[in-house]
Parts: C-alpha cells; structure tokens; sequence
C-alpha cells in the first residue's frame, strides 16, 4: 500500500464517507478514488490534496529537503555541500533548528531518530547526523537508534567541523561524547538555537 493510498483511506474512513460520496465531493470518478486506494493509481499532489480536502481535512505535504527530519536534514546538506562545500555554517544552522525543534517538543519520541537518512555524499556528514541523532536520543533518555552504529557512520580519522585551528581545544572540550565517538568535533553550543 502506497502512502498516497493509506492517507486517502485514513481521511475518507474518518469523515464516513463512502467511495462514491467522496467522488462526488470531489468531482472525480469512483474508480479513480478505487484506483488510488488499492495502490493501483499514485494521484498527483493535487489530486490527492482535493481528495483529501472533500472530506474536510487538510493535507501538509513537506518538501524532501524539509530539514525538520533527518532524512530532509541529510537531503538539505546534501544540497548545501553540493551548492558550496565550503559552507559549513548553513549545514551546522540547519542541524541546530532541527536539535532545537527536537528538544522543545512536549514529549519527544524515538520515531523521528529510527529511519536512517540517506546518505548526503560526503561521509563526514553521514558520521555527523549519525552523532547527531545518537546525541539527540540521549538528551531525552532515549535509546539510539541500531543505525547509527552502522560502519559508514564512522570517521577513520578526526572532522573539526570548524575550519579555525584556534577554536579546536575549545571543539575538543565541548563535543558531545556522541560526535566525539563518530570521530566529529563540534562544540554542544552550535547544535541548539537559544
């Protein structure tokens, strides 16, 4: 069963609407409301927005590279990195809102943390968001994910995320034992916006 499908049947068995009551809100055939729930038809965005919208709800489709999950956050950076491989400020903001967001939720679980995010193309920052989901279970008594203790996850030698050779004693003293244990060093105060 597709996502598409599964929205569709979640948001038409929640306003008790038959097949043939929900095409005719939607002004489109019974079949293709069929189609679309048996994983047989992937409607557009649209399509399935105005199938969504004539049972009163409302569909939040999120961009690929939303950097409010990892997966997003690993699509963003590679983005970023491919944009300049240099800026290391954009993909280290990114991460903050996202660790910011994570932290000030009322009760956070475990389920944004579970799915590993694609890899970005450059292992420094595969190691990074592996530490960085690590770090994030920890904060809130969580366990980590088995992903982040895959290999390629893994630095063979030492990432001062800052280019500042004068800034690394200060790296050093305040990476998190999780980045640290991926080989990054990154000082705690540039993972959460304040």
């Amino acid at each position: 069963m597709s996502t598409a499908s599964a929205v569709l049947i979640e948001a038409r068995a929640s306003a008790h609407l038959s097949i043939r009551e929900l095409a005719h809100a939607a002004q489109v055939s019974p079949s293709t409301v069929h189609r679309i729930e048996r994983g047989r038809l992937e409607p557009t965005v649209a399509m399935l927005a105005r199938l969504v919208a004539a049972t009163g709800e409302r569909l939040d489709v999120r961009s690929v590279t939303d950097p409010s999950t990892l997966a997003g956050l690993a699509r963003a950076i590679s983005a970023d990195v491919d944009a300049d491989p240099d800026d290391i400020a954009t993909p280290v903001r990114r991460s903050a809102e996202l660790a910011s967001r994570f932290l000030r939720a009322a009760t956070p679980g475990v389920e944004p943390l579970l799915t590993p995010p694609p890899p970005t193309g450059d292992r420094r920052w595969d190691a990074f968001l592996a530490a960085l989901a690590e770090w994030l279970a920890v904060r809130v008594s969580l366990p980590a994910p088995a992903w982040v203790d895959e290999p390629d996850r893994f630095l063979d030698r030492a990432w001062w995320v800052t280019p500042m050779r004068s800034l690394r004693a200060s790296e050093y003293a305040g990476s998190p034992v999780s980045f640290q244990r991926h080989g990054v060093y990154i000082h705690r105060a540039s993972l959460v916006n304040v």
